[in-house]
């Protein structure tokens, strides 16, 4: 009886990890011979000192999109882009002055020592957040500010990673907002 409880939960748990897999972003490295002329002409409009540093497509909610990983001097700059080379979301690199002044008050007031590592400006249509890694006490944290300088997401990430993406801690926060 006990045998056939493990094999019934070990089916379940692959069959849950299988699912998410399939419903999360898919990212694959593609040769930039590979991303459509719509897509590269509308990158070039956008951006025409900016060097391509990498390509990839993105399948998100079942929707196909290209990334054009970039740098235009100092800055990074990450286009996603449809087929037909609609922009969908530009994320670039900014120093932390450029962040709403209030959202920094903010951070300071609940981060104690906070030290600002990295910094994004996220734009998706119309709607701009920024996304940060940060560095308190001994903690390191990604966060994601609305453009009115509000906490919408948090989540510790471990110190070994520096503020880079990867595997995350297991606290986070969020209060997702419509700025």
């Amino acid at each position: 009886m006990q045998r056939r409880f493990w094999v019934y939960a070990t089916a379940v748990l692959v069959l849950i990890i299988a699912a998410g897999s399939i419903t999360s972003a898919q990212e694959k490295k593609i040769n930039r011979k590979d991303v459509p002329s719509a897509v590269l002409n509308s990158f070039h409009k956008a951006y025409p000192k900016a060097e391509i540093k990498g390509t990839s497509t993105e399948t998100e909610n079942g929707h196909k999109y290209y990334e054009i990983e970039s740098v235009q001097g100092k800055k990074h700059v990450d286009l996603l882009l449809t087929e037909n080379g609609k922009i969908s979301e530009v994320e670039e690199t900014i120093s932390a002055d450029e962040l709403p002044a209030d959202a920094v008050k903010n951070l300071e007031k609940k981060y104690k020592g906070l030290k600002i590592k990295k910094a994004e400006k996220v734009t998706a249509g119309k709607k701009i957040t920024y996304e940060l890694a940060i560095e308190s006490g001994e903690h390191n944290y990604e966060v994601v500010l609305s453009s009115s300088g509000r906490l919408i997401k948090k989540e510790q990430v471990k110190k070994e990673e520096k503020g880079e993406s990867g595997e995350k801690g297991e606290s986070g926060e969020s209060d997702e907002d419509n700025d």
